[in-house]
């Protein structure tokens, strides 16, 4: 693998139909929302929206993203085989494989990454571990010369469109691998992420303390919703309009209740792949964004329900995790999306 170098850093899921329209977002500028235009005449097409996927891998993290001109960041790749998935959504080629910190439910899905998937830039923290699934991953690495490691430290790289910022992590040899947690902010346009794999409060403290927790759309539970995941000074900066949990079944208790009271509370949705399957969030360059569920198509005449609460989707039944409803009685616009991201039913009322 060669050493560290300039950055200047593929796309398409496009076999899900379900999608539920969120219509506003904060900017990094301003502290008021703003009302997206009508959706009905503003479709999703693929070459317009930055493509935030948190795929199904059980309890592990792996989350693909996929600029507008079709660059793509694989960020932790799961436990297990992640290839036949990324191959099933067209992933062709990786810009940038970043690894949060060397846990197995993190790393493990990397060494098939590598020796299927042609990847151009690596990022790690830099910390050696001692597990057999970290030293597959060195062999691995070392077995590709080609690519470029870039270390995590505060720097900006280019994914198309969008941008990945890299946060101060604590101090080398001062933490536990979940408290140095690579720790990026996404950005497209008016649209934000912040992803920080298993940041526990020591990081999500230093991080507060720094001043460098922007406001986002979007944020990734920290440590798969535990309890020891989240400050209310680093929710009150952050101020995300939606979470999104990775999380299959554990003996941990994730998420925790006092997560999701947290979340319930500072964001208007929570959606986790255990109840939810894949999630992905399409952003838009204005601030608005749409989140699609699972991987089913509606086939032609075909027939849905959508339940505000929890369940476990039957096919026809598909549940959004919320414990309040969706609607008001002021008028909403529900919107079905194509596979190719278009909106070809606005239903208002």
């Amino acid at each position: 693998m060669a050493k560290p170098g300039g950055a200047q850093l593929p796309h398409s899921l496009r076999r899900i139909a379900l999608a539920v329209l969120a219509l506003s977002a904060f900017t990094l500028q301003a502290a008021s929302p703003f009302e997206s235009p009508d959706p009905a005449h503003v479709p999703f097409h693929p070459d317009t929206v930055l493509r935030v996927t948190f795929l199904d891998v059980g309890q592990g993290d792996a989350v693909l993203l996929q600029a507008p001109e079709g660059q793509t960041a694989l960020i932790d790749a799961g436990r297990g085989d992640i290839v036949p998935l990324l191959r099933e959504m067209g992933v062709t080629r990786i810009d940038l494989l970043l690894a949060t910190h060397p846990h197995a439910d993190h790393i493990g899905g990397m060494t098939g990454v590598l020796e299927s998937i042609p990847v151009r830039f690596f990022m790690d923290n830099g910390d050696p571990h001692s597990t057999a699934t970290y030293r597959r991953l060195l062999a691995a690495l070392d077995a590709r010369p080609e690519i470029t490691y870039l270390e995590a430290v505060p720097r900006t790289i280019s994914l198309g469109s969008a941008t990945l910022e890299v946060l101060p992590l604590l101090p080398r040899g001062t933490a536990e691998p979940n408290d140095r947690s690579v720790t990026v902010v996404v950005r497209y346009g008016g649209f934000s992420a912040l992803l920080s794999g298993d940041s526990e409060v020591r990081q999500l403290t230093h991080l507060a303390g720094l001043g460098v927790v922007p406001e986002v759309t979007l944020l990734k539970a920290p440590h798969h919703g535990s309890d020891n995941g989240f400050t209310w000074d680093f929710l009150r900066l952050a101020r995300p309009r939606l979470v999104v949990i990775s999380v299959g079944r554990n003996s941990y208790g994730h998420p925790r209740p006092a997560a999701l009271s947290a979340y319930a509370e500072t964001a208007r949705e929570t959606w986790r792949t255990d109840l939810h399957g894949h999630v992905q969030v399409l952003g838009r360059a204005d601030g608005g964004y749409a989140v699609v569920l699972g991987d089913e198509v509606i086939a032609g005449g075909g027939r849905i329900v959508v339940h505000s609460g929890t369940g476990r989707h039957d096919g026809e039944r598909y549940y959004m995790g919320q414990r309040r409803a969706v609607w008001n009685n002021d008028g909403d616009t529900a919107t079905l999306y194509d596979a190719e991201g278009t909106a070809v039913v606005v239903f208002s009322y």
